[in-house]
Formats: structure tokens, C-alpha cells, sequence
């Protein structure tokens, strides 16, 4: 097995484990305890996630404009417009490398979403919550500017939506919502701050707002390829995860659907698990959830 890039091969637990928890829209199993903060493997991943989300943003930048959504503006987490390209900061950073010349842009969102896909399983494996927050944050504001930006990919879509939205409720409360385990690194008091929940709100309120416009367009991709979930066959004798191009098992939640009418049934899923726990961490009915207010209260 080869490394990636920056010389991290990022590093999950025994094979069995990933088995025992391999659910659909599930996330691989993390690590039992955080990296060693400032440590060799803590500056590894970092290296390797910011070369790999500049990779990703490099071939999102040189999309085929043959879409037509070049014209597509993109907006921060507060809903405030980035001209990407535009500007010559941004432009200088995404060009600082050979690489810019040799990357090829994404064809449709099938194709980016593959490769968030992997690097959302990376993030989670390091079971490092100082790391799996922002950079997970980043991730997801990164998806919510690309879903306007290509005809729609319902499978692909939802089955990332659905790992982002595990992921987040899950960092929320500290621990896995699907099987109740406690996650690394919250038995030492770290949790998702007060600023990262507002942040995280903003972005689940505007995905979801963003996914039933592009839905209602009904411009769909007519390859809607999907990406893979990581397998027991996806970790070497040590443990380490291998990020391959094989064919794997497929989400059964989404590859069942073929109506239109069912595609608009999964918008009202879009991070609901996330909501639920945001509107219970922050003393709060759940977004999305309209409450009437009693006269005399």
C-alpha cells in the first residue's frame, strides 16, 4: 500500500471493528483515543486533510464548464458571497502548485463527492474532536457550495449528507448516535463550543434550503455515480485505511429510489439528526420545527 499524500497513511482500528460497525450511512469506526496533540501523526493528518481539501478545491474551481453552472457564487458559512476565482488571493492559493496545470476538474458531483467522501472517513478515524469539528465544518460548507454548481446526483448526495449529518449529531453529544458508544476525546470535557453550533446551524439551515431548490430544478445527472463505503477490505494487516476506486457495497437507503417524488421525501432528512440535537444542546425547540407561542406566556 502506498502512502498518501505527505507521507500519512491515516490510521483506523483492526479490521474487525470496522465490520462490526459497518451500517448504511455509517461512519468507519475512529480511533479509541485522540491524537497526541502536536504530535508526529496529529502534523501528518493536518498536512495530509489540508492537501487534500486544496485538491479538492483546485479540481471544483476547473469544474467542465460545459455544465453551465460556472456562474454559480458561493458564500461562507454566514451566508456571505465568495468570488472565488475572482479573487486574487484565492486564485494565488489554488495556483501555488504544479499541480494546478495537471489537475483535471470534476465532470459532475458524483465525482466530488467521492472524494469528500474519503477524507470525511479520515476525519472520523482519527477520533480527534479539535480536528474532526472544524475540518468537518469545512467540509460541509464546501458541499453546500458545490451542490448548486452541477445538475443534480440524488444518490451520491444524500448517502454524504448522511454521513455529515451522523457525524455532526454524533460530535454534538459526544457520542455515536447509532450504537450510543462514547466518542474519543469527550471523556476529557472537549464537545463542540457554542461558536461551532451556530456555525453548524447556519450551514444545516442553508443545505437544506439549497438541496429542495437544485432538487426543484429537476436537473438531474444522468450517470449519478455514487461513492463507496470503507470495507473491512479496505484496511491493510495493521489497521491502516486504503482509500481505493473499487466498487463497493451501496447505501440502501438511496439506491432503492427512483421517483422523483421519493427524492423530495429524503430533503425533509437532510440533517435531521443534526437538528434534533442542536435544538436540544442549545436549549432550543429543534430547527426546522415550527412552535406557536401561547398568549399570556
Amino acid at each position: 500500500m502506498s502512502d498518501l499524500a505527505g507521507g500519512f497513511v491515516p490510521l483506523s482500528p483492526p479490521p474487525s471493528s470496522v465490520a462490526s460497525s459497518t451500517t448504511p450511512n455509517s461512519l468507519p469506526q475512529p480511533r479509541r483515543t485522540p491524537l497526541k496533540p502536536g504530535g508526529t501523526k496529529e502534523s501528518r493528518l493536518i498536512r495530509h486533510v489540508d492537501q487534500q481539501i486544496l485538491h479538492i478545491q483546485r479540481r471544483f474551481a476547473k469544474r467542465d464548464p460545459s455544465l453551465g453552472h460556472g456562474g454559480v457564487r458561493e458564500m461562507d458559512e454566514e451566508g456571505r458571497m465568495i468570488e472565488q476565482l475572482n479573487d486574487p488571493a484565492t486564485e494565488k492559493r489554488l495556483q501555488q502548485s504544479d499541480e494546478w496545470n495537471d489537475v483535471q476538474g470534476y465532470s459532475g458531483f458524483g465525482e466530488a463527492a467521492k472524494d469528500v467522501d474519503e477524507l470525511v472517513a479520515v476525519i472520523w478515524i482519527s477520533g480527534t474532536p479539535a480536528l474532526q469539528v472544524p475540518y468537518l465544518i469545512s467540509l460541509a460548507l464546501l458541499v453546500n457550495n458545490m451542490i448548486p454548481a452541477f445538475p443534480l446526483a440524488p444518490r451520491p448526495l444524500f448517502r454524504l449528507l448522511g454521513k455529515l449529518d451522523h457525524a455532526f449529531a454524533s460530535l454534538i453529544v459526544g457520542r455515536d448516535v447509532a450504537t450510543d458508544e462514547i466518542l474519543p476525546g469527550f471523556n476529557t470535557g472537549r464537545g463542540v463550543s457554542g461558536t461551532e453550533k451556530v456555525r453548524i446551524k447556519s450551514l444545516v439551515e442553508r443545505t437544506r434550503v439549497c438541496v429542495v431548490e437544485v432538487l426543484n430544478k429537476g436537473e438531474f445527472d444522468e450517470d449519478d455515480e455514487g461513492t463507496r463505503e470503507p470495507s473491512p477490505e479496505d484496511t491493510d494487516m495493521d489497521g491502516d485505511l486504503i482509500l481505493d476506486d473499487d466498487d463497493g457495497p451501496e447505501d440502501i437507503n438511496v439506491d432503492d429510489i427512483d421517483d422523483d417524488d421519493d427524492w423530495h421525501t429524503q430533503t425533509s432528512r437532510v440533517y435531521d439528526k443534526t437538528m434534533v440535537e442542536l435544538g436540544d444542546s442549545m436549549d432550543g425547540a429543534p430547527i426546522g420545527i415550527i412552535t406557536e407561542t401561547r398568549i399570556g406566556t
